[in-house]
């Protein structure tokens, strides 16, 4: 796969090079190093790596939305932002910037030039399911944002995109997904930009699918209603939902390198593994407390410790790992992850004195990442089958017998929890063994109870989407759970907000050059840009 995805942009490369003589007037003015055409298939594949691949794409993920869930703290810029809760529209804006400026304006351009040839049926409607992609992360992170219009400045010459109301931009998702369902199809044409399926159509109805689930599902305090018949029609769908073998990962290189050309390395990893000669990102205690007191068998799988002073050239798998060390020695309460809106030095750790370093070890006791997550080719994370079965467990509390399937809700929460362990196997982490998942299940059984089941099936989301800090963010806000203390709470400073904030201000670019349309969205949330204002589905 490694070696398809070099290819694949090799490829995206060769296909913007023109050799051309300069015989007349318009060739003197035209660049003879760009392609006026560029192959639909080399756009799609340069799409789907920077899901997990463009660094400033993902940097917010990491300092707001991870944050904000309590996953990880301690790490400067984490609980600078995100856990201190100051606001950096530089850094707010970068999604915005990045996702319409370089994916949807490709998947725009490909969808737009091969509306008319049956042969790119599938590129096209591949490329529609990244555009509803991308274009979710937005609306979820912003509220009311550009979306018909997007990335249509050169095709169409909109400079100033009016913003669609959110409620209309989730429609038009499940109605997408809808169409490119019924699209996909033996007879739309060989894909061959496609580096998470490698053109499999009937692994993408499935993927569409569970994106039209997600969608779905998102509705459920704003319109349960409509949640509920388009679960019920996607359940009544032969093509299906995703299965155990589907999961939608991209697939990267073991590169660290800083360049924001650079995508064909996982860019949460390097952001994880930070500049410094060392990484000082920690897990936050809401889920290492919440591991811990549940016996979850994740817990030193997610977060070990290290001691960093035998570090060599600043490289963080050099690192001893102390984690064992300090469990036989001296339990699991020497582990003392950093709170809420705390940086990693504050309230000095106490140590111990190790046996194996010969030295008093006390940073160390703050659980770290798991080094599996700071490599380069650890896998993107679109959409699992974890999830779908999650949801799909939820679906069943809230509407019971109206869900087609003969699956309870028990079994599809037990199916997602198990498919979630299994899943950091894909991060070459040992694998939990089916012994440790029965005893979880068994000392953590499904409650009885529709409020129960409620909060244990998104908690099980929020501890799933670790590695996926906008739908971590997003499905905490849609379903309350897990119940989260803010910063404040904890005794921290927090500078701008004294809750845990519910979106991301707009890029104050917008005030200057999208202005009619910026004011408009503003006047729409009370005439104030606050990130404490919910977006639409975020329904108090």
């Amino acid at each position: 796969m490694f070696k398809n995805i070099n290819k694949i942009l090799l490829a995206g490369v060769l296909s913007l090079l023109l050799l051309s003589s300069c015989n007349n007037f318009d060739d003197l003015n035209t660049n003879p190093t760009k392609s006026p055409v560029i192959d639909p298939n080399n756009q799609l594949a340069y799409a789907q790596l920077l899901t997990g691949g463009d660094w400033l794409t993902m940097e917010p993920y990491n300092f707001y939305f991870s944050s904000f869930v309590q996953h990880v703290q301690g790490e400067w810029n984490v609980t600078n932002y995100g856990g201190q809760y100051r606001r950096s529209n530089p850094i707010m804006s970068q999604t915005w910037t990045r996702i319409y400026g370089l994916s949807m304006k490709n998947l725009v351009d490909v969808i737009d030039k091969t509306k008319d040839d049956p042969s790119y049926t599938n590129v096209r409607s591949i490329a529609r399911i990244f555009r509803v992609y991308y274009s979710m992360i937005l609306t979820d992170m912003y509220g009311d944002i550009p979306y018909f219009e997007a990335g249509r400045g050169a095709s169409q010459d909109i400079s100033s995109p009016v913003y669609n109301k959110q409620e209309v931009i989730y429609d038009d998702f499940l109605k997408e997904m809808k169409e490119v369902e019924a699209a996909l199809s033996a007879a739309g044409g060989t894909v061959t930009g496609d580096i998470i399926y490698s053109g499999d159509i009937t692994k993408w109805k499935r993927f569409a699918n569970s994106l039209r689930l997600r969608a779905a599902m998102r509705l459920t305090k704003v319109n349960p209603e409509k949640a509920r018949k388009e679960v019920i029609e996607i359940l009544g769908l032969a093509s299906g939902l995703l299965t155990i073998n589907d999961d939608a990962l991209t697939t990267y290189n073991d590169i660290f390198d800083w360049e924001t050309t650079e995508i064909r390395r996982n860019a949460m990893s390097q952001i994880w593994r930070g500049r410094d000669p060392y990484p000082t990102q920690c897990i936050c205690s809401t889920l290492w407390n919440y591991l811990k007191d549940t016996s979850d068998p994740r817990l030193l799988k997610i977060g070990r410790s290290y001691d960093e002073t035998a570090l060599a050239s600043g490289n963080p798998f050099n690192r001893i790992d102390l984690t064992d060390e300090i469990i036989t020695t001296k339990g699991l309460s020497q582990f003392q992850p950093p709170n809420p809106g705390y940086f990693w030095y504050d309230k000095w750790p106490s140590g111990y004195w190790s046996t194996s370093t010969q030295k008093w070890q006390d940073k160390s006791c703050r659980p770290q990442l798991n080094n599996a997550f700071l490599k380069g080719d650890a896998p993107g994370v679109l959409m699992t089958y974890a999830e779908v079965q999650l949801l799909l467990s939820e679906a069943k509390v809230r509407w019971s017998g109206d869900i087609p399937s003969s699956t309870t809700a028990k079994q599809y929460y037990e199916n997602g929890v198990t498919a979630a362990m299994k899943l950091l196997a894909k991060y070459k982490i040992n694998a939990i063994s089916d012994a440790e998942i029965s005893t979880y299940l068994t000392t953590n059984p499904y409650p009885a109870t529709v409020s129960g089941q409620m909060k244990s099936i998104n908690e099980q989301l929020w501890i799933l989407h670790l590695t996926n800090g906008p739908e971590a963010f997003a499905n905490w806000r849609r379903s309350g759970y897990p119940v989260l203390k803010s910063s404040h709470e904890y005794g921290a400073i927090t500078i701008e907000s004294q809750t845990i904030p519910r979106r991301l201000n707009y890029p104050l670019s917008e005030a200057s050059y999208n202005k009619e349309a910026y004011n408009a969205a503003l006047e729409a949330m009370g005439g104030v840009d606050s990130w404490n204002a919910r977006v639409w589905w975020d329904k108090q």
